[in-house]
């Protein structure tokens, strides 16, 4: 186990193309290590990017995995 996992937790994002829309709530997360395909319009708000960030901070859920947003 490398030592950054021992001690840190970390969450990675890969936003598809971003908009300057407003957030739309419809933000899909795949994890990469599922992912065969881009699901959804590739494309996605700042917005709602930040907003999953929010959430995956807070409760968790995305800890020490790799996620792709799309447009839901």
């Amino acid at each position: 186990m490398d030592r950054v996992d021992q001690i840190a937790d970390w969450t990675l994002v890969y936003p598809v193309l971003l908009t300057a829309k407003p957030a739309s709530g419809t933000a899909r997360a795949v994890d990469l290590a599922a992912l065969d395909r881009l699901p959804g319009p590739p494309r996605i708000s700042r917005a709602d990017v930040a907003a999953f960030l929010l959430e995956a901070a807070v409760n968790g859920s995305w800890s020490r995995r790799t996620a792709v947003l799309t447009a839901g």
